[in-house]
């Protein structure tokens, strides 16, 4: 996991998100530092406008240490015209609700032992964790007790609440990645492609899920 930020000593720049993991979002958010985990994507504009040639700005990993605190380094090489902006509304962004008629269903992102499992079970490529009908929605509740993020496959999904509280600042827009604190609780509502067959939902850390940490669901 990352923590992403800007070193300016001027201030004078910061990030402007504008797209998350499935899309544009409805309108441009500021942030002052993003938590990425893996697989999750965040679009974001920077305005260096403000800046003299020769002004160096690090991106830094305010989670690192040593070399993993350093990212990358943009040096304003050159004066230029620009007289774009970013709108600000960006899209239409309808809340998605779970079919009153659908489950709803808990998934457990835990361990036990040496073993890395969803709802007390690790990979089972003969087991469905969960059978949904296509073009649905149903509202998942996803647990953790370590840090998780939760990616499913041919789906789209909107993070309705965080331990009982609304969405965070990096929950926002159409997503397919979940960051999970260790020991947090996020409501999802998940809407399911009409694509038949079967899939997967995981933790994207690439040791959770070599040591499987992840499970089947099925479209019909």
């Amino acid at each position: 996991t990352y923590q992403l930020a800007l070193d300016d000593p001027s201030r004078a720049a910061g990030f402007v998100q504008i797209g998350t993991d499935q899309g544009l979002l409805a309108a441009p958010r500021q942030l002052d530092t993003i938590v990425i985990a893996p697989a999750q994507r965040f679009d974001v504009v920077i305005d260096f406008s403000k800046h003299e040639v020769g002004d160096q700005i690090t991106l830094t990993n305010q989670l690192g240490s040593g070399p993993t605190a350093a990212v990358m380094r943009f040096v304003v090489a050159r004066t230029a015209t620009d007289t774009s902006s970013v709108p600000a509304k960006l899209s239409q962004l309808d809340t998605i609700t779970a079919d009153p008629s659908a489950p709803r269903r808990t998934m457990r992102f835990h361990r036990a032992g040496t073993e890395w499992q969803i709802n007390g079970r690790v990979f089972d490529p003969a087991h469905s964790e969960a059978d949904v009908r296509a073009g649905t929605t149903e509202l998942w509740t996803i647990t953790s007790d370590f840090h998780h993020p939760f990616h499913v496959h041919n789906a789209t999904m909107q993070v309705v609440s965080r331990d009982g509280r609304p969405p965070g600042p990096y929950d926002q827009g159409w997503k397919d990645t979940v960051f999970l604190d260790k020991g947090e609780k996020v409501q999802i509502a998940i809407r399911f492609s009409t694509y038949r067959g079967r899939y997967v939902f995981h933790c994207h850390n690439l040791e959770h899920e070599d040591m499987g940490m992840m499970a089947n669901f099925t479209i019909s």
